[in-house]
């Protein structure tokens, strides 16, 4: 080949893509190693953010309030080696703790040291900051009950019943001094609007000591620092509380200026599709046993379905004021039989059963046996025979309707099939 034909393939060469990638990497390549070993100016060069690591103490001792803490360090040395410096090659420690042999508060002195194989730096001077505040103490875990501190409005006619915590419980770990001196926690949350709807809210746990003064939690952690809280709104009603009275005559209708009921009204929240109310009831209050010294009486209310107390309230207490009633012993009149069986006979042994009446001093001094009338209901005996006491049932007379009978009384009554009557044939 002759020289003019070499210098034309040498030149094709350089329009061939592959080779020129390849004889630019290679010339790189060789620029590096050139820069690299004549290049030995001195720079320095800052490493940010290098975690504090501290070494273990004794006597069951450990540091609080150097988790997450970070510092600077700057370094000098070949430019091309201390770029390359990261926050794993040095590691940065306290200078001594051998004085720490106790609980308290301790300002360490920080020191950084060379931490891997690259070791071609020096330290230009302490880190920055270099020194860390901690305190020392032995580590303790606690589980504490959690308190709803809700604080909420709503519209005027809407109201709150109790909150519901999404957890119950918290488990608290750190310095033992702190959290041994965690008397509660408590679910804070204070709206900023009205509420007309039942609202899930997010509210952080606070820990308070004894004096309910909020703690510092710098040195302690706890598995969870907030829960949900539902907060049910509901729809107020106002409603009447209306007296039941059972085991009354029927003739027997009571003043209503006699009866105080307190409270009078109470404040109920309204579920979605409840059917429509204006008053509650208490539960039944048997007459028979209200005379002059038992005529006041707590009772629990009944509350319908789809209705709940909005301030907890579930008794009325109930006043009969018999100031000026008097009390009197009778006979009864007869003694009658409903809804016996027409196969079979029934008789009633027992006849004048004296009872006590009570009522204003009026109706009871006029009243007579006569105006009294025993019934005495087969209804629910149907299948029956043979003698027992029944229940009696005691009715006045309609003009006595301030009067009532004190205790129950009964009767004694015999079923028995009836006889028929021989016939004689022919």
């Amino acid at each position: 080949m002759t020289e003019k034909n070499s210098k034309l393939s040498i030149g094709k060469l350089f329009y061939n893509d592959k080779f020129v990638m390849l004889f630019s990497i290679l010339l790189a390549f060789v620029l590096w190693i050139v820069v690299s070993t004549t290049n030995q100016e001195s720079t320095t060069y800052t490493v940010s953010d290098i975690p504090i690591t501290l070494p273990e103490l004794t006597n069951d001792l450990k540091f609080y309030g150097a988790e997450g803490k970070t510092v600077d360090a700057k370094i000098s040395g070949n430019a091309l080696v201390v770029t390359g410096i990261t926050t794993s090659d040095i590691l940065v420690t306290a200078a001594d703790i051998s004085e720490i042999t106790q609980p308290g508060n301790y300002t360490l002195n920080l020191v950084p040291k060379k931490n891997s194989v690259k070791t071609d730096y020096s330290f230009e001077s302490t880190v920055v900051p270099s020194t860390l505040d901690v305190y020392v103490d032995r580590y303790a875990e606690k589980k504490i009950n959690i308190t709803g501190r809700i604080s909420v409005d709503t519209e005027d006619e809407y109201g709150t019943l109790s909150p519901t915590l999404s957890q119950q419980t918290v488990t608290v770990t750190g310095a033992e001094k702190v959290v041994n001196s965690i008397a509660s926690v408590y679910a804070d949350y204070t709206n900023k609007t009205k509420l007309s709807e039942t609202t899930i809210v997010n509210a952080r746990l606070v820990f308070c000591d004894a004096n309910d003064n909020e703690i510092d939690t710098t040195y302690i952690s706890s598995d969870i620092s907030s829960v949900d809280v539902t907060i049910p709104v509901y729809k107020n009603k106002q409603v009447s509380v209306v007296p039941s009275f059972v085991n009354m005559p029927d003739s027997t209708e009571l003043d209503s200026s006699l009866i105080t009921v307190e409270p009078s009204t109470i404040k109920l929240a309204v579920t979605t599709g409840a059917a429509e109310i204006s008053s509650v009831s208490t539960e039944q209050i048997d007459m028979t046993t209200i005379n002059k010294t038992n005529n006041k009486l707590t009772v629990e209310l009944v509350i319908p379905s789809g209705y709940r107390t909005i301030d907890g309230t579930t008794t009325a207490t109930v006043t009969i004021d018999t100031s000026g009633m008097i009390e009197k012993k009778l006979k009864t009149g007869r003694i009658t039989v409903i809804n016996s069986r027409a196969d079979m006979t029934t008789t009633v042994s027992t006849q004048n059963v004296e009872i006590t009446l009570i009522g204003p001093a009026d109706e009871i001094n006029s009243i007579t046996s006569a105006n009294i009338t025993g019934i005495i209901d087969m209804s629910e005996k149907s299948e029956f025979e043979g003698t027992a006491e029944m229940p009696l049932i005691l009715t006045l007379n309609s003009k006595y309707s301030g009067c009532w009978c004190l205790g129950n009384y009964t009767a004694f009554v015999t079923v028995s099939e009836k006889q028929e009557s021989a016939q004689s044939s022919s």
